[in-house]
């Protein structure tokens, strides 16, 4: 009376990962980082993007971080949908 069985689980999606979500800060990122590159150099660019690195987890870690605008969060249920077409015909 007391037979407990395991129901059958697929432990794998067959969703695609979504793709990166690109923001407009994203893209002056790419822009900054471009010309921080061509003007002082890669070796130069990447010491100094480390040094920011230092200085925002710092921020963090002192309690001082900011969250995101409310207008860029993104809503898990929008990148995956309930009745999400999987891509399998059926």
């Amino acid at each position: 009376m007391s037979e407990v069985h395991q129901l059958p689980v697929i432990g794998t999606t067959d969703r695609p990962a979504p793709k990166k979500i690109m923001r407009p800060c994203d893209y002056g990122l790419i822009g900054t980082i471009r010309d921080l590159e061509t003007q002082v150099g890669t070796v130069e660019a990447y010491n100094k993007l480390c040094d920011a690195a230092v200085k925002l987890k710092a921020k963090i870690d002192a309690g001082n971080g900011q969250v995101q605008h409310p207008m860029f969060a993104t809503d898990p249920n929008l990148i995956y949908p309930a009745g999400h077409f999987s891509g399998k015909k059926p």
